[in-house]
């Protein structure tokens, strides 16, 4: 991950329900990386990959007990992790 001084854009249509500026980019980096694949653009999630990593934001999404239906299938296929790896997927119903 980048130093501090480095910044993520968190965009509003995002986070709109919590206080952007509270957020840390170290602390709160599962929050921050599961609402970015679930509700953000694909440049978002694009800038988040290279702010935090491939390998730590798939650790992160892979152990998530939840992760809604698109968010899974983008980390899946941008990340190429095996569905089967993520903790969510099981919680899916599989029409």
């Amino acid at each position: 991950m980048n130093g501090a001084e480095n910044k993520l854009p968190l965009p509003g249509y995002a986070f709109w329900d919590v206080k952007r500026e509270n957020l840390d980019f170290s602390r709160d980096k599962r929050f921050i990386i599961s609402r970015m694949f679930e509700r953000g653009t694909l440049d978002d999630v694009l800038s988040l990959v290279v702010f935090y990593g491939k390998d730590e934001a798939g650790n992160i999404l892979k152990s998530n007990k939840y992760l809604n239906r698109p968010g899974l299938y983008l980390a899946h296929t941008l990340l190429g992790l095996p569905l089967q790896d993520f903790k969510s997927y099981g919680t899916l119903k599989h029409d």
